[in-house]
């Protein structure tokens, strides 16, 4: 079964800008930092960490968002299995009605 391509929404392109506007911006201003002093100081080590977290969120957002059209792509196909059971069963129950009558005839 040919699924198609899924279509990149507005939070995923607004999440990408973000993500490399944080990525250069905070490599930018971190290398400022080191450049500035020449010394490993506990600002620059908690700067790196914040900026290391701000982007692990970042990726954390956008897998999110990912995971939320990848659910919504299955429950949409499992709402269409459940319809054709229920197709299925109905048949079933008036083929075994069928035989009932069939066999209190004989």
């Amino acid at each position: 079964m040919l699924q198609s391509l899924r279509k990149v929404n507005f939070f995923e392109i607004v999440l990408l800008i973000v993500g490399l506007g944080v990525g250069v911006v905070g490599l930018l201003l971190i290398n400022y930092l080191y450049q500035d002093t020449q010394v490993i100081t506990w600002d620059l080590i908690q700067t790196i960490f914040i900026w290391l977290l701000l982007i692990i969120f970042l990726i954390v957002a956008a897998t999110i968002e990912d995971v939320k059209e990848e659910i919504t792509i299955i429950i949409r196909e499992n709402i269409k299995e459940t319809k054709l059971l229920r197709e299925i069963n109905k048949s079933q129950l008036e083929e075994a009605k069928r035989l009932r009558n069939d066999i209190k005839k004989e």
